[in-house]
């Protein structure tokens, strides 16, 4: 009798496991999804960040119209240059920043949630 009942609670075990593996669980899904999604961001921003942190050290000088110089004695073509470049230097300096801020937000977020992904598969 007693095997019979250990039998029993076995299979209800075992039947009540093979019930979650045919459901989804969504709780995984939510927390993987989050994972890849934050850690794209994350892959995107180090990339915008590099390409930032380029255009600072090394500006772009823009295009200088030759022909407009000439036009217009008064603009010195070197002046204008010189404002694109420090143009692209403050450009390049809140693209930095705004990067900045975005890994700062989207790294804990990764890290809370990855952490959890390790908790439920532990």
């Amino acid at each position: 009798m007693a095997t019979s009942a250990k039998k029993s609670t076995t299979a209800k075990k075992s039947a009540s496991k093979t019930e979650d593996n045919h459901g989804v669980d969504w709780r995984s899904l939510y927390l993987y999804a989050v994972s890849l999604i934050t850690l794209l961001v994350c892959l995107f921003t180090v990339i915008t960040l590099i390409n930032r942190g380029l255009d600072l050290v090394v500006p772009d000088t823009g295009y200088v119209d030759p022909y407009a110089a000439q036009n217009n004695p008064k603009i010195d073509p070197e002046v204008i240059k010189q404002a694109n470049i420090d143009q692209n230097r403050r450009n390049a300096i809140r693209g930095i920043t705004s990067s900045l801020v975005t890994l700062l937000v989207t790294v804990p977020v990764y890290l809370y949630h990855w952490k959890m992904v390790r908790k439920i598969t532990r």
